[in-house]
């Protein structure tokens, strides 16, 4: 699912950010009075089929994806708290094994600690961040890529790949769609080798 997933995003990344990019070929009339005034030029409507909803993509603020990574490290810490208060006033999440989850803000802190119970320790390391703004449905995503490794309560330890896809609104997580993917031995390997400070 999270190769049909890459295969998907990584392409629309890509097209988004070639269409930012803006030249500066343009000479001044100054130089050239012969120079034609410069028309607007519409964007050629989407040839993507009809059901590819999310097909028109920008980059978006930064800082998104800074309270993501914020909400990873107070998981980590176990600061179930303060990870409380990155949530909107409903949140909506559909987790790896299938189970949907739509918890208002008066229960978060209590699910998030109950769910946390279950590990000793974890540890998250989003590798990749990507800040989005969706702008035919006016959405803001970030989309992470994170190395997860924890240790349960009994001491067995496990590792992850996720790819964690955050909405947001008014600064605020409102959705969490969560893809894992068990990784090859040689991707762990390198994996393992990425600076966790």
């Amino acid at each position: 699912m999270l190769k049909r997933f890459l295969v998907y995003v990584i392409p629309g990344i890509l097209i988004v950010s070639c269409n930012n990019e803006k030249t500066s070929s343009q000479q001044s009339p100054a130089a050239d009075s012969s120079a034609k005034p410069q028309l607007t030029t519409m964007q050629p409507e989407s040839t993507l089929p009809p059901f590819v909803v999310f097909r028109n993509w920008e980059m978006a603020d930064p800082g998104s994806s800074e309270l993501i990574i914020n909400t990873y490290k107070a998981w980590d810490s176990d600061s179930t708290g303060v990870m409380s208060t990155y949530f909107g006033d409903t949140t909506r999440f559909d987790l790896p094994d299938g189970r949907r989850f739509t918890i208002s803000n008066n229960t978060i802190e209590s699910t998030l600690r109950k769910w946390r119970k279950n590990y000793k320790e974890t540890s998250n390391i989003p590798f990749s961040m990507i800040s989005l703004h969706n702008k035919d449905l006016d959405q803001q995503w970030v989309i992470a890529w994170t190395w997860n490794k924890w240790r349960n309560t009994d001491g067995s330890k496990d590792s992850m790949l996720y790819c964690d896809n955050w909405r947001l609104k008014d600064g605020k997580i409102v959705y969490l769609n969560s893809l894992q993917n068990r990784p090859s031995k040689s991707l762990s390997t390198k994996l393992n080798t990425i600076p966790t400070k």
